[in-house]
């Protein structure tokens, strides 16, 4: 498989992506391309690239796979953060790249997204323009678990707020896991009914 490790800007940090050749690539032609979001918790190099990036480059098209920011080799000094608003930036940063290479059709972009990065895709398909056809796998939506899934909130909100008074008084900052190793321990954390 082809691919290249780019760079893009969001700010001030840099966003890390892979970018996906299709077979026989050639500089001189003009391809569609399309953009490639990976679930929370998760990284360009599992799903988003090294799944959807290849197949989709195998089918002919550009794919650009990026870590979030603030997430995997990407920037953003609060690492391992969950910004709806910076992690729909991305997505038009990602597209602010793709056009200034000669080789990207820019009236043929796409997006897709994974998980909690399709819900993504579909918030950054509102606003930019730029994309003209949008896919997800499995989308979800953080907002909407939140708001309506099958788990009591509360008691998670509640530890949130002891930690930060904790951490607002110098002590460690904790870091917990999105996505667990076994039901066992989803359960154990408190997430709904597995």
């Amino acid at each position: 498989m082809n691919k290249k490790s780019v760079t893009f800007k969001n700010l001030d940090w840099d966003v890390a992506a892979d970018l996906y050749f299709p077979d026989n690539f050639d500089e001189t032609k003009k391809y569609p391309a399309i953009v490639t979001a990976h679930p929370i918790g998760s990284c360009k190099e599992q799903t988003s690239g090294n799944i959807y990036g290849q197949a989709l480059a195998k089918a002919g098209f550009l794919a650009l796979a990026f870590d979030a920011s603030f997430q995997g080799e990407s920037g953003g000094s609060l690492r391992h953060l969950e910004n709806p608003g910076m992690r729909t930036e991305d997505f038009s940063c990602a597209v602010d790249y793709l056009v200034t290479l000669d080789y990207v059709d820019e009236d043929k972009i796409g997006v897709l997204g994974i998980c909690g990065g399709g819900g993504y895709t579909i918030d950054a398909a509102k606003m930019e323009r730029r994309f003209k056809a949008v896919g997800t796998v499995t989308a979800a939506s953080i907002g909407r678990l939140w708001r309506e899934g099958d788990f009591n909130p509360i008691p998670q909100l509640e530890d949130m707020a002891k930690q930060r008074t904790a951490e607002a008084r110098g002590e460690k900052v904790r870091v917990d896991a999105a996505i667990f190793d076994t039901v066992e321990e989803a359960k154990k954390a408190g997430i709904g009914r597995l």
